[in-house]
């Protein structure tokens, strides 16, 4: 109940702070300078590793299609540390995933949070027992439950060790904290931890964005303005957005910043804070990143006004967003002024001669409200309402050359799935192994969409993501061989001595895998699977093989278009 209280009055200060801001009041201004006004707010929670803490990532960060919804704490390159429970609690969630957080705890407080712990090596050895015993029950390496026994925790207690599974980059420890009773994260720098950080955030370029005919010093494109730069000129409509990152004492990691205001002429035009998050609109943050920036460079690049489509709950609740701002030939004090958590500030003027279009732009074809069905050279796209977040032009048709169809933009980003069809002459016999690439910039393939075929002979397909796409076929199944370290005897028995698993490689080169199960005399046993590093091993901890006698190994994989591989040879476990 203490959290709930302190939550409410939180937020019902930040909306007086809010309000206040919209208005350009100087007295309010002067409170959010406050270099303790959001950095360590909250007490109660113990910090979940007992090495320095050094944040490799922090909240709010813009990763790929999300916001990063915690902290990641780095561990030294290494795996291995003990992840100790950050408050009191139960387990309310167990998951292991070849994907995403990989191995993952759920621990739930009486304080009304979560905290979650992510990429793990491995559990406490309770949990980790009762996590194999249901592997081994349903046949599944994947595991999404939530125990029904109590498995109680301390403060401090070892709950697991971190690691690197999941879609991890490197050994790193996840960690969030969790409205309970929303799901909603919350930044866990609220709650401080002894993390120093007197570095202010760095403002590294704004981006000029005309719209509607407008221009930036005479050019229709948008323009990165470099904070020592003078002179600028607008004409017509235009929009705005910035290039930041934010350092903390002891790394050399970009990370996110946590607040931004736009200012024109001592008016607060715009606002956003990275308090808190909703998963179910996390996919907005590519309306709030500068995406064709964002998707072509990596940078963390903000836009500093709302777009129509977005429900994200972290502007300011009082602002009027202007999406458009239109000049009016008088000179503009445009200021942008951001915060890390910690209060750190940097701000940055720039003046611009702003005046009217010489001339109208054109206008976006068609109204991201309302569900459009798009049809040119037999291709069919229908794109429910509110996939884009704002109004659009939509390329479609298929290029001279090559077999290769336009189909939207890669810069422009979409919140759900159009759904495609594709005019494409295939025999039947080929008709199973078809699939469409989505190429990236450098024309490689960045990803392998299947599909279904329809009554009238076209490919049918979703995608997230407009771009250049490519129909082909995989006939090839996965590759499935022994790892190096493990030795083959003169009989041809694969020997396994001294090095605690059975492992193999495993690996597809274009639909990817889909699915794999292993069998030792016929028994079923427990293949973990790490596809970043095309891995699949068993752990001879599971004690599911004999010692010191040969046993027949099978192994099934298949792709995503149902290609099958099976890998069968005889093996021996020695001590």
């Amino acid at each position: 109940m203490l959290m709930n209280v302190q939550n409410l009055c939180f937020r019902l200060c930040k909306v007086l702070l809010w309000s206040c801001i919209s208005t350009g009041s100087p007295k309010i201004l002067a409170a959010q300078n406050d270099a303790a006004s959001w950095f360590g707010r909250h007490d109660g929670l113990a910090a979940p590793l007992n090495l320095p803490l050094v944040l490799a990532g922090n909240f709010g960060e813009l990763r790929e299609n999300h916001f990063h919804t915690g902290l990641d704490f780095k561990t030294e390159g290494r795996e291995g540390f003990p992840v100790l429970a950050a408050h009191d609690g139960v387990i309310a969630r167990i998951k292991v995933s070849p994907f995403g957080y990989g191995r993952a705890l759920y621990l739930s407080g009486t304080n009304g949070i979560t905290t979650v712990y992510a990429h793990l090596q491995r559990f406490a050895p309770r949990l980790e027992q009762w996590v194999r015993d249901r592997q081994y029950k349903y046949h599944q390496f994947a595991i999404d439950h939530s125990p029904k026994r109590a498995f109680v925790f301390q403060q401090g207690d070892t709950i697991a060790w971190s690691g690197n599974s999941g879609g991890s980059a490197g050994p790193h420890l996840h960690f969030e904290v969790r409205e309970t009773m929303t799901q909603r994260p919350v930044n866990p720098l609220f709650w401080g931890f002894d993390i120093p950080d007197e570095v202010a955030p760095e403002l590294t370029g704004l981006w000029v964005l005309p719209i509607h005919g407008g221009s930036v010093n005479g050019s229709r494109s948008p323009q990165l303005i470099k904070p020592q730069t003078s002179g600028i000129s607008i004409e017509g409509e235009a929009r705005f957005a910035i290039e930041a990152l934010d350092r903390l004492d002891g790394a050399s990691n970009r990370c996110g910043i946590f607040r931004a205001e736009l200012w024109m002429n001592e008016e607060c035009i715009h606002a956003w804070e990275l308090d808190t998050l909703d998963f179910a609109v996390n996919r907005d943050m590519n309306a709030h990143a500068y995406y064709a920036e964002w998707e072509r460079t990596g940078k963390q690049t903000y836009r500093m006004h709302r777009l129509s489509g977005s429900r994200l709950p972290i502007y300011d609740a009082g602002e009027v967003t202007r999406a458009m701002m239109r000049g009016d030939s008088l000179p503009v004090e445009l200021e942008i002024r951001i915060w890390d958590v910690h209060g750190n500030k940097h701000s940055t003027k720039w003046m611009i001669e702003w005046g009217a279009a010489k001339e109208k732009g054109n206008i976006p074809a068609y109204r991201y409200e309302n569900e459009h069905i798009i049809e040119k050279d037999g291709a069919r796209v229908r794109i429910p309402r509110n996939t884009f977040y704002e109004d659009f032009d939509f390329p479609l048709g298929k290029k001279e050359l090559g077999n290769i169809w336009i189909i939207g933009s890669r810069s422009v980003p979409a919140a759900k799935p159009m759904i495609i069809s594709l005019p494409c002459a295939t025999s039947d016999s080929m008709r199973s192994y078809a699939l469409v690439t989505r190429l990236d910039r450098d024309g490689d393939i960045d990803e392998a969409i299947v599909g279904s075929w329809s009554s009238s002979n076209e490919f049918e397909f979703t995608a997230k993501a407009g771009g250049y796409f490519v129909m082909a076929a995989d006939t090839l199944p996965p590759i499935i061989s022994p790892h190096r370290r493990h030795r083959t005897s003169s009989e041809g028995e694969l020997v396994v001595r001294n090095f605690g698993e059975l492992r193999f490689n495993l690996a597809d080169e274009l639909a990817g895998i889909d699915s794999w199960e292993a069998t030792l005399d016929g028994e079923w046993i427990l293949f973990r699977w790490d596809p970043k590093r095309e891995r699949i091993w068993y752990q001879l901890a599971d004690d599911r093989h004999a010692t010191g006698r040969t046993q027949l190994l099978e192994i099934h994989s298949w792709d995503k278009v149902g290609n099958e591989v099976v890998w069968r040879g005889s093996v021996r476990f020695e001590r």
